[in-house]
């Protein structure tokens, strides 16, 4: 398993290794920084992982990283329902509060390649387990509780 250093209480140093980045300007970086950065916070990852982030990133934040983002999925790695909201909340593109099907795909998409034991699921299966209200979405709170009841295997 990948090593995933604790940042929960180290703002100040997320935001020192972010802000140090060569594409930082006005608060975000590009995908491009993205290997760099992780590099910079001794995370332990295969090149394909990294891969995954940066496309994870160019899809659901169009190349571009804001460092409050950032801070808040970083932070949340080792505290698992919060790391599945950020998830939801970062893959919701359109910020409708709501999770569609391309938005889904990238969420398991990334969760695949961060943990390979992560159940595959068809969209209409995820919309069957996660629209708990039954009103034919999955907002992102559904999204998030969602992926935490899924990742309960895996080390985020």
């Amino acid at each position: 398993m990948a090593v995933t250093p604790d940042y929960r209480n180290k703002r100040d140093e997320l935001e020192r290794i972010f802000k140090s980045m060569p594409t930082y300007v006005d608060g975000f970086i590009t995908t491009n920084d993205f290997p760099r950065l992780i590099n910079e916070m001794k995370f332990e990852r295969t090149q394909e992982q990294i891969q995954a982030y940066v496309e994870y990133w160019d899809r659901t934040q169009g190349g571009k990283v804001d460092i409050e983002t950032f801070v808040s999925h970083a932070t949340s790695l080792h505290k698992t329902s919060e790391y599945a909201r950020q998830l939801a909340i970062s893959a919701d593109k359109d910020n409708n509060g709501f999770i569609s099907s391309d938005e889904f795909l990238d969420i398991t998409a990334l969760l695949i390649i961060h943990d390979t034991d992560f159940p595959g699921i068809s969209y209409d299966d995820f919309m069957a387990e996660a629209d708990t209200n039954k009103d034919g979405k999955v907002s992102i709170d559904e999204c998030g509780a969602w992926i935490e009841k899924k990742m309960k295997h895996c080390n985020a």
